[in-house]
């Protein structure tokens, strides 16, 4: 919360991911001021998700901060992919997307897909069978919605075809992107992220910053 009051200025615009880092992020936030920000959402919504959707988590950071949230009424989940393209084609979900590709700061948390307890199955209900489809093809991280191989690319599944999201690589004009991330299963997720690109800086609690520097050690002693 302190790096991203120390980041922003009045102007900005902050494009953000629904989800628990997210959330613990904006309850933290106490600025000395007001600042003029526009805080949009970088992923369509989840029904029954309230505390940690989006589209809520994007009003309570506008809110603390004194500047103006844009919700996008979309679910993140279409039926198919031509009803993804419809709903991102919407003049309302345009408008918003189109702000969060030029937002000045993106905050986005960092997902794991291997624990039966991850998040990434709060937001759509995926098979058993399929879960265990998934670490066999070496998906290793949710960011943005989106599956990823432990090489930082976007996994050949049908759910990724079907997200109304910003797509990882739409970040690149952000002037900085912030990853953030908690807890010691987040290590695989959080190298295949960093093999990706995505960030310019990460924010880790202490025993996950050793696990993820311990296995990076690792991986270089066995090449």
């Amino acid at each position: 919360a302190n790096m991203l009051l120390e980041t922003i200025r009045d102007g900005d615009v902050i494009a953000i991911t629904g989800g628990k880092a997210v959330s613990a992020v904006v309850e933290n936030l106490s600025p000395e001021n007001k600042i003029d920000v526009t805080v949009v959402p970088l992923t369509g919504g989840v029904q029954g998700k309230f505390y940690t959707d989006v589209n809520h988590l994007a009003t309570q950071m506008a809110e603390r901060l004194g500047g103006t949230p844009m919700l996008i009424h979309a679910p993140l989940f279409a039926e198919s992919r031509n009803q993804r393209d419809m709903l991102k084609s919407m003049a309302s979900t345009k408008e918003v997307f189109d702000l969060a590709r030029r937002a000045n700061v993106a905050l986005v948390g960092v997902g794991s897909v291997e624990p039966r307890g991850s998040s990434y199955y709060d937001l759509n209900p995926v098979p058993e069978a399929d879960r265990k489809m998934l670490v066999g093809m070496g998906v290793a991280a949710e960011f943005m919605a989106h599956l990823i191989g432990e090489n930082g690319r976007l996994a050949e599944y049908e759910l990724n075809s079907r997200l109304v999201a910003l797509d990882p690589s739409e970040l690149e004009a952000c002037r900085t992107v912030i990853g953030i991330a908690a807890g010691e299963q987040k290590t695989r997720p959080i190298r295949a992220v960093l093999n990706g690109n995505f960030l310019d800086s990460l924010v880790l609690d202490e025993e996950t910053v050793n696990a993820v520097l311990e296995t990076m050690e690792r991986s270089k002693h066995v090449a």
